[in-house]
């Protein structure tokens, strides 16, 4: 079948990190399972893969989704949102039981690489050697990296290996080509890399004997293959092609050699001396903590991989401990080590890295190579190193090295040696190398350093003391050996007078230094090898005072677009002045975010720090309408695939809207009517304890900042807001002052949604208040204003709650009524309106004595509001099906479903707990347990008495009495 037609520019790569473009454009592709499902389908364009198919090859078996088939449309819903965004979403098809994506398979560089190895295999049908050598090296230069590096799976991983095992026959081919024709230094670099990395592919070896051969090297030459003979024995493996091939280089046959290679001029060598060098500094004596990197770094460099040479690459922040950590194993392990140990700093964090000829000549100097045969050229060098420490257990420690480039030639081919690698950044791209990212130390660790510099009596005497500095120092070795120095140079100084000048962030650097020692020059050298955007970048990500950032949320402080921001996180990542505790997410170390604050500063005008906020609150703002919109209304068309995801991003991202807000109340710059419409979109959201306290706490500096500013409509809204989270947060005084301070400024035409939802919010308040009479009052006010403003789902929310006071007033087909009145408004479609208005119907069935219906609605929508995330509403509906259960006499049922809901009622208010200890109390004491029920009863009793609402504690006061 023909494929449709792809816009131009669109292309996708497995030959490495999955990735996407459309033009010069990266595509958002999303999380790892996503990836996996859309690899799936690059690798086989143009055909339908069936769902099972599908299910099969992306979800492991040992953990698959509970409905995979739910799990594959949401990963092609949002592969085809992407590819809508460049008009390419007519690509991917739903065909019956699967997928399809009509992809030209041009657009694909697994296939590209395919059609450049045939055509090399035509060439070199043809006798065309060089033409076929060029092909080879241009399918193998489209490899960057790994296949499909991180995507889980059975299908990922077959479809790495098979891509794997392709580049490595083309690889064989072209290295041979290389052999044959001749390619000088570099190709003996490349051979030795390639027999490093992997050293079970006797092809490799062979060629590189042979190269050493046609080199005129005899004696590295046979180095080869006797390390080889030894790797092979010990595994139980033979060697029959570099059998074969010693067995020719010994009797000289004439035909190893080509016409294209000349006999190379023999180098002059001679027999090195034997020597052991021991070039580790000396080890700190008060070494402290890292017991399981200790442990994990020794028992991996202490047992030699009979595949290869054993690296370990230790990274981190500057300041973090690598070079300590990494000397301390290396003073341990000199028992394994007999023929010595090397060491290098590579000067990695320094605007002129150590030049890695340099490095060899030392090390080869060190090793006893004469200096009149040490080769100028940096790949002979390199080959001359891997060739004297063949065979010799040596410890190699190559410390603060800028990145794999400049560590690639200090590797050792010997798989008798072991290496020891740190680095300011990640060395990702380093063949073999088993990483250790190097993070600040545990609490106790920290406390433990502290004591040892400073003697454990004093930070005994002041624990509080030693924990705060230790805490400001962000547990980084260095800032609290800086630290412990100053006060054991200072014996009459207090621990809690250090902890004070290190309390105020404007000053802490400048008080981390001692005598030479010192936090910020540290940080410094890392900062002074950024390019200036990504030294811009990491400025403005200090900015807010949020623990996270997403890659929008930098897009959008950065104004950048989302690739280049997404790039920007990623190179800040790897240099390790962010870090990523998860998948599209980023942070600070608490140091490094002063030291870019104070760089922000010295760099960036106060303007351009607003801007960078209001880029910031515009985005937050939109994305917090759009979760509402989908939350209440209708996910599709506003970015979301489901409620769910809605509410959850919502919950997510409370820090940074927290830290947005709060900087939009002290910046006169900042728009406070965005910054409370952000608020308010919150407020529809966010039910649960710790969110509640959160948003009405944020609600009153918006509404003091507001009034400051005499912005009256800000102000308004954010008391409305105020005054609805002290309701949920059952603080029932103090939201009726407020709620009744913003009726008193709704009081324009232009201001009447606003008085609507105040007056909804004063009614539930005196329901709380079992003031009903009251509450109808307001609630009948506001369904008439929602009702003139044609909102139907606000008036179906008002009337639900209406019904529930007219039940409770004995009006019972009056709140019937209403209450169904409030489905047919709010039951367009699921929302959490639907739910709610469910929920309302459920309440006042319940009140009406219409027991199984309203049992059957209140347990439908409980599920959903788990499902929502709305913790407040989930326990409410429980609560209620616990009362629902007492009052049809199921006792029993009435306990389980109470003991259900009372983990969730205690994260939401005192109220919630009341009621439902109250019923699990009268079913207790209808079942016998007068003991239990006493305690539930008087447990109610103390929330009701807390909450001052006397009817209700006058009733379980009756309730108890009727028990003695």
């Amino acid at each position: 079948m023909e494929t449709a037609a792809a816009p131009q520019g669109l292309r996708f790569r497995l030959l490495g990190p999955l990735a996407g473009w459309a033009g010069e454009q990266r595509l958002e592709l999303g999380r790892r399972q996503q990836q996996a499902f859309l690899a799936m389908l690059l690798a086989a364009p143009g055909r339908a893969l069936a769902v099972e198919r599908l299910a099969s090859g992306v979800f492991d078996e040992d953990n698959p989704p509970g409905n995979p088939r739910s799990a594959l449309a949401t990963h092609a819903y949002r592969v085809r949102r992407e590819l809508r965004n460049h008009a390419a979403g007519h690509l991917l098809v739903t065909v019956d039981g699967g997928y399809r994506l009509d992809l030209p398979a041009e657009a694909v560089d697994a296939v590209a690489f395919d059609r450049l190895v045939a055509r090399a295999g035509e060439a070199l049908a043809a006798g065309e050697r060089p033409g076929a050598r060029d092909l080879l090296a241009r399918a193998l230069d489209l490899h960057r990296g790994e296949p499909l590096a991180g995507l889980p799976g059975p299908h990922a991983a077959e479809l790495r290996r098979h891509l794997t095992e392709r580049r490595l026959d083309a690889l064989e081919t072209r290295l041979g080509l290389d052999v044959e024709l001749g390619s000088g230094p570099s190709c003996l670099v490349e051979l030795d890399q390639a027999v490093f990395a992997h050293p079970y592919r006797e092809r490799f070896r062979a060629l590189l004997m042979l190269e050493y051969h046609l080199s005129d090297r005899p004696e590295e030459a046979r180095a080869v293959y006797e390390d080889a003979r030894r790797f092979y024995r010990a595994e139980g493996l033979t060697c029959a092609e570099l059998d074969a091939l010693d067995r020719r280089i010994r009797r000289a046959d004439p035909s190893l050699a080509t016409a294209a290679r000349p006999v190379a001029d023999r180098r002059p060598t001679g027999p090195a001396p034997t020597v052991f060098p021991e070039q580790l500094p000396a080890g700190l004596p008060d070494f402290t903590g890292r017991g399981a990197d200790v442990t994990r770094l020794t028992e991996a460099l202490s047992h030699p991989d009979p595949g290869a040479v054993v690296i370990s690459a230790i990274n981190g922040l500057g300041g973090v401990g690598k070079t300590s950590l990494a000397v301390h194993v290396g003073h341990a392990l000199r028992g394994h080590f007999p023929d010595g140990r090397l060491h290098v700093d590579l000067r990695g964090a320094q605007a002129a890295p150590l030049d890695p000829a340099e490095a060899l000549a030392a090390f080869l100097t060190a090793l006893g190579v004469a200096d009149r045969d040490i080769p100028a050229d940096l790949a002979e060098r390199a080959a001359l190193y891997r060739t004297t420490v063949t065979g010799r257990r040596l410890l190699i420690l190559l410390d603060n090295a800028a990145g794999p480039e400049q560590v690639a030639p200090l590797l050792p081919g010997s798989r008798t040696c072991a290496v020891l690698v740190t680095s300011r950044a990640w060395l990702s791209t380093l063949p073999g190398a088993r990483h250790l990212p190097l993070d600040a130390m545990a609490d106790d660790e920290a406390l433990d350093l502290l004591a040892a510099v400073v003697g454990r009596a004093r930070t005994d005497a002041e624990p509080g003391a030693a924990a705060a500095i230790v805490t400001a120092c962000g547990r980084l070795p260095l800032a609290v050996r800086v630290a412990g120095s100053r006060l054991a140079a200072d014996p009459g100084q207090s621990l809690a007078d250090l902890a004070a000048s290190l309390a105020d962030e404007r000053t802490r650097l400048g008080e981390l230094a001692h005598e030479q020692a010192a936090v910020e020059p540290v940080l410094a050298l890392s900062y002074a090898r950024l390019t200036g955007e990504q030294a811009r970048a990491l400025r403005l990500l200090a900015l807010p005072d949020a623990p996270e950032l997403g890659p929008a949320d930098a897009a959008a402080l950065l104004d950048r677009g989302p690739e280049q921001a997404r790039d920007l996180l990623e190179a800040l990542v790897d240099l390790n002045l962010l870090q990523s505790p998860a998948a599209d997410r980023y942070g600070f170390h608490d140091l490094l975010k002063v030291f870019a604050r104070q760089r922000g500063a010295e760099q960036d005008t106060p303007a351009s720090v607003t801007a960078a906020f209001a880029r910031l609150l515009d985005f937050c703002a939109a994305g917090a309408r759009d979760a509402e919109n989908a939350a209440h209304r209708d996910p599709d068309g506003h970015g979301f695939s489901s409620i769910e995801e809605a509410t959850a991003w919502l919950r997510e991202r409370t820090a940074l809207h927290r830290a947005v807000i709060q900087r939009a109340c002290r910046d006169d710059g900042l728009s406070l009517a965005r910054t409370v419409d952000l608020l308010d979109k919150m407020s529809s959201i966010l039910f649960g304890r710790g969110y509640v306290t959160t948003v009405a706490d944020l609600a009153g500096q918006v509404a003091a900042a507001a009034k400051a500013r005499g912005e009256r409509d800000a102000e308004a809204l954010a008391r409305s807001v105020r005054g609805g989270m002290l309701w949920h947060a059952n603080s029932y005084a103090e939201a009726g002052g407020e709620l009744r301070g913003c009726l008193a400024l709704c009081d324009g035409p232009d201001r009447l949604t606003l008085r609507a939802d105040t007056l909804k919010l004063l009614g539930a308040n005196a329901r709380a208040l079992r003031d009903f009479e009251q509450a109808v009052g307001c609630l009948e006010e506001a369904a008439e204003l929602f009702r003139r403003q044609g909102d139907e789902s606000a008036e179906g929310l008002v009337l639900g709650e209406l019904a529930f006071n007219h039940a409770h007033c004995g009006r019972l087909e009056q709140a019937r009524a209403a209450a169904e009145r409030c489905v047919e408004l709010t039951g367009r479609q699921v929302s959490i309106p639907e739910s709610i208005g469910r929920y309302y119907l459920a309440r006042v069935l319940h009140l009406c004595g219409d027991l199984g219906p309203a049992l059957e609605q209140a347990e439908h929508v409980v599920e959903r509001f788990r499902s929502f995330g709305m913790l407040a509403f989930e326990a409410a509906t429980g609560s209620l099906i616990a009362r629902i259960h007492l009052s049809a006499g199921r006792d029993r049922a009435t306990v389980r479903a109470a003991e259900e809901a009372l983990p969730k009622a205690r994260q939401v208010g005192g109220l919630l707990e009341g009621g439902l200890l109250r019923a699990l109390g009268e079913a207790l004491t209808r079942l016998g347990h007068s003991d239990r029920a006493r305690i539930c009863l008087q447990q109610a009793l103390g929330h009701y008495r807390q909450l001052e609402l006397a009817g209700d504690a006058a009733e379980v006061e009756e309730l108890l009495r009727g028990l003695s």
